[in-house]
């Protein structure tokens, strides 16, 4: 077994093995591998695992940008990691994770996200959920009608620079989205051809919001013949939310069902008349401070006093020590009282907002040496809202 760097050479027989993992047509996966298709691809973060010649396995990072504390900062997304069907059990999969850790932490990039298709697998590598949404399925009938529907429009070809603003104007506030580049931006215009859509909310001042939404036959449930898949509401006003739920309120119930999403501090759900409505709590990305040092430099956090973090990792030994917050600064070494024991998968939970210190204290997942401490650790770590579009999803 032999883990090297992607080669143009690859293309071809990774698309297939893709293919066989993920489904899709090969013309497709065969366009993951191409830049100039998949403006988030770097191919000398794409991973091959090589066996008696020929690739066998795979992993790519995508070099993302996320909101962190309300700045852009670097991010891997690890995507498409597969193995072909024959060459299973071998420890492929193990082996490329390990190998794009270390990557990460030569390319000073101290997060690391991803889907995972088994929560065990990444979790043994030091992984851990850090996000969850609220999935709806909804008649059109329970959504609330608004007068703002009237400054609801469809999409025009100058609108990329409004949308980017309304988008930067809300994403940040949620912990690890992914910041867009422009051709992220243009590939999602392009998509119209796919039958997607923006629904755009315009008032004087600009731009407030939008919903990308497209229609799909649904021939596998009882109920309307068709759906309003909506992949990603933004607003930036109240009028523009209220606005952008009466457009799919305005879909024929007979006819339609909506699905969106939410993230989880944001349910819909308690603001309808009637609450009634087809839901799912679906867990989301699972996060990992690959450099914890420099994960925690990227916090703009104040707290009464300095807090020591003892953390654990048994996946990147170089992470584990303590840690001393609260100065200011990030300092490796214990200096203050106050100190907390844990493992760095719970450290990740805490870091992206996802729980709080006293619900992994009361699990005893977190060890704090007295209350004064667990208290410093809930002020540095308070719970927030982690959260990526479905439309970023990798």
């Amino acid at each position: 077994m032999k883990v090297r760097s992607y080669t143009p050479d690859d293309r071809d027989a990774l698309a297939r093995m893709m293919t066989l993992a993920f489904g899709g047509s090969i013309q497709e996966s065969r366009e993951y591998y191409k830049p100039q298709k998949n403006p988030v691809l770097d191919p000398e973060q794409v991973f091959v695992i090589e066996e008696d010649g020929e690739p066998r396995a795979s992993a790519t990072v995508l070099p993302l940008r996320a909101w962190v504390d309300g700045e852009d900062v670097p991010l891997g997304g690890v995507s498409a990691v597969y193995t072909h069907p024959a060459s299973r059990r071998r420890g492929h999969a193990g082996a490329l994770v390990r190998t794009l850790l270390r990557d990460l932490r030569e390319r000073d990039v101290h997060l690391s996200t991803l889907w995972p298709f088994e929560h065990a697998f990444y979790r043994a590598y030091g992984y851990e959920l850090a996000s969850e949404s609220i999935r709806y399925r909804v008649t059109p009938a329970k959504l609330p009608k608004s007068e703002e529907q009237r400054n609801v429009r469809p999409h025009r070809s100058d609108d990329l620079e409004g949308l980017i603003r309304a988008f930067e104007g809300q994403a940040p506030r949620y912990q690890l989205c992914v910041r867009r580049g422009e051709g992220v931006w243009k590939r999602l215009l392009r998509r119209g051809k796919e039958g997607w859509e923006f629904a755009v909310h315009e008032r004087g001042l600009g731009i407030e919001g939008y919903a990308f939404y497209r229609h799909r036959e649904k021939n596998d449930e009882d109920g309307p013949s068709r759906t309003l898949e909506v992949a990603e509401i933004v607003t930036v006003t109240r009028e523009a939310r209220a606005g952008l739920l009466s457009f799919m309120a305005s879909y024929n119930p007979e006819e339609f069902t909506v699905r969106l999403a939410t993230p989880r501090g944001e349910p819909l759900h308690p603001y309808l008349e009637s609450s009634h409505v087809g839901m799912e709590l679906e867990p989301e990305f699972m996060l990992r401070l690959v450099d914890v040092e420099g994960a925690l430099g990227h916090l703009r956090r104040e707290v009464p006093e300095p807090l020591v973090l003892e953390v654990s990792d048994d996946g990147l030994p170089e992470n584990a020590g303590e840690f001393t917050l609260g100065t200011g600064e990030v300092v490796r070494g214990a200096e203050a009282e106050r100190r907390v024991e844990l493992d760095v998968r719970r450290l990740a939970q805490l870091y992206a907002g996802y729980l709080g210190a006293r619900d992994l204290a009361e699990q005893s997942l977190v060890r704090a040496r007295d209350g004064e401490a667990l208290e410093l650790l809930e002020a540095l770590f308070p719970t927030g809202e982690p959260w990526v579009y479905p439309t970023d999803h990798f």
